[in-house]
């Protein structure tokens, strides 16, 4: 990924090593704003509801109407910090279709990622590297029409879309995320200086983005595989590094993959934004899974598909779905499905009658038509019925 080499940066200072001054504005803004945001929002509702009770001692009208329910709040980038700051684990899901995303919405998920992975796990490639921005694009507005109003949304900006030294074709494809795909934020792979630029571009032109470390999948032809990284301590130092840059880029949060549970905690520990882990350890302040994969949707009774090792099933779907297949199948074989019970639709006596009446004549009129063209054919004869006509 062309890293920088290693500084020996105190990790435990929470600011860069590479000298800034300050973090930039949108870094800022979530430090700046969280306590005003969700505490602003909760004494806000604490005062409506002592005045409300004071209303109703001192009102002639004691009626009391119905409680209404309470519309999800959106989660956004500013809710995402809060909970690190709180010490409020996050969760997330990598889903990338209109049913995923409505199981995550009512399951309560604070964020859902629309990952690459979408190449393996929906299309079948051997790696995330084929897929395009226009298909990244399709399946972000599946998501967004599953999941409308309440988890924050990312869109993960694929292969190929955003590597460029040219920072302006990251914050165009960035805005096509956003403005088409309906996402709220963009994630970027990586943490070197060249990509912390584009971070910086992305952010300054009003995208919020979810950096991601460790284990970049994009890159998998540099890395020579799906490798866990980190495991060195030199290599463990540099992905500190790389998370504070990406922080001081302005990035809201960074996803950690495939690295040593210490490292995850040494960088989060290092970091004033959330981390959100997958295969790196509870110490994250966050998780997030494939949709696919913790549900265990390609489980069978006679195989197993590829599970990573960092993944815990909570639920065995696929052998859900093999038992209704296979049952389906043989009850159309056998005739017992669909059966009068999933055959609803029916006419009034009358119209049967009718239709019956009609079916009849048009039985007759086409025996009618086929004894007419077998006389004709009786009454021809190609060779002479036996005689040559001299």
């Amino acid at each position: 990924m062309g890293r920088t080499p290693a500084t020996h940066t105190n990790i435990n200072s929470k600011r860069s090593p590479l000298g800034h001054s300050a973090p930039v504005f949108y870094t800022k803004c979530i430090r700046s704003s969280m306590c005003f945001s969700e505490e602003y929002f909760t004494d806000t509702t604490t005062r409506k509801a002592s005045t409300d009770a004071a209303n109703a001692d001192g009102n002639k009208d004691t009626t009391a109407t119905p409680a209404q329910p309470a519309k999800p709040r959106k989660v956004t980038t500013l809710t995402i910090a809060a909970k690190k700051r709180r010490g409020h684990k996050i969760t997330m899901v990598t889903a990338y279709d209109y049913p995923s995303a409505l199981h995550v919405d009512r399951a309560g998920i604070d964020v859902v990622l629309v990952g690459d992975s979408c190449a393996m796990v929906e299309l079948g490639f051997d790696t995330t590297q084929p897929i395009t921005l226009d298909q990244m694009i399709h399946h972000c507005q599946a998501v967004k029409r599953g999941a409308p109003n309440r988890p924050l949304l990312i869109g993960d900006m694929p292969f190929g879309s955003y590597e460029y030294e040219n920072v302006d074709i990251a914050l165009k494809n960035a805005y096509r995320m956003v403005k088409e795909g309906g996402m709220d934020a963009v994630k970027f792979e990586g943490g070197s200086e060249s990509r912390a630029k584009i971070v910086r571009h992305v952010v300054e032109g009003g995208v919020a983005v979810l950096g991601h470390i460790g284990l970049t999948p994009q890159a998998i032809s540099v890395l020579g595989g799906f490798r866990a990284q980190g495991r060195t301590a030199l290599r463990a130092r540099s992905l500190v590094d790389d998370a504070l840059r990406l922080q001081e880029a302005g990035a809201f949060a960074i996803v950690l993959e495939c690295i040593p549970a210490n490292v995850a905690i040494a960088i989060t520990q290092a970091l004033d934004i959330p981390t959100i882990g997958i295969g790196a350890g509870g110490g994250c302040s966050g998780q997030v899974l494939v949709f696919h994969d913790l549900l265990g949707m390609t489980s069978h009774p006679h195989h197993e598909e590829f599970v990573p090792k960092f993944c815990k099933q909570y639920a065995k779907v696929g052998m859900e779905i093999n038992d209704g297949l296979a049952q389906f199948k043989q009850e159309v074989e056998d005739g017992s499905f669909p059966g009068e019970s999933y055959s609803p639709y029916i006419m009034m006596k009358e119209e049967e009658a009718i239709f019956d009446k009609l079916l009849k004549r048009d039985a007759e009129k086409e025996r009618t038509t086929q004894d007419k063209v077998m006389e004709e054919e009786e009454s021809l004869s190609l060779y002479g019925n036996g005689k040559t006509g001299q």
